[in-house]
């Protein structure tokens, strides 16, 4: 008996370690494929696959302090949490968060050490939204606007009901991604003065 549960634990082992591996791969795949299709601008750019865990986040991008700190040339992560594809999040949806995470590192990538330290801003709640909006609007730019829809969706049936609230102040809502996609011609204007709710959409 002992060694059957031994032989048991070393096969979820083994499952769980190649479940790790295959959302790394995975990531890796999509992000390669929506940078060659949809941002020309960062196929020079270096772009690492970490994951992390986490309750209420699923992606999230970052540039190397490392490198930032030694002054060597910038490199850029982004994290993956593994239960994104254990959940069954719609394929549209990961593409488009990619597409939103792939968005910061374009922003990292224009921007000089110096202007990158201003980033301490997203502590405070009001940059955290307009950083984040923003940064929606460039993916829904490049056409990832449904795929956002199908996400966000998904993440509020996935996240516990606290954290939802600061999902929909932080980032686009469905409904208020409908209300861009009708009105795309707005998008470069909104992204100087970034909406914060439906009405400043619609208005």
């Amino acid at each position: 008996m002992r060694f059957i549960i031994q032989c048991l634990l070393i096969i979820c082992l083994f499952g769980f370690v190649v479940g790790q591996t295959n959302s790394i791969e995975r990531t890796q795949k999509l992000v390669a494929e929506i940078v060659e299709k949809s941002y020309p601008e960062l196929k020079d750019k270096q772009i690492e696959i970490k994951k992390f865990v986490s309750k209420s986040d699923y992606f999230q991008s970052r540039f190397s302090f490392g490198r930032f700190l030694t002054f060597r040339r910038m490199n850029y992560i982004i994290y993956v949490n593994p239960e994104v594809y254990e959940l069954n999040a719609p394929e549209n949806g990961v593409r488009a968060i990619l597409a939103h995470e792939i968005g910061h590192i374009l922003y990292y990538s224009r921007k000089n050490r110096l202007q990158l330290l201003g980033l301490f801003r997203l502590s405070t709640k009001d940059f955290t939204q307009k950083f984040e909006r923003r940064t929606d609007l460039e993916a829904i730019k490049r056409g990832y606007g449904e795929g956002l829809i199908a996400y966000r969706n998904w993440l509020y049936a996935n996240i516990p009901l606290k954290s939802v609230d600061s999902k929909r102040r932080n980032y686009f809502t469905p409904e208020e991604i409908s209300a861009i996609l009708k009105q795309p011609e707005k998008i470069a204007v909104w992204q100087k003065n970034v909406p914060k709710n439906l009405s400043e959409i619609n208005r």
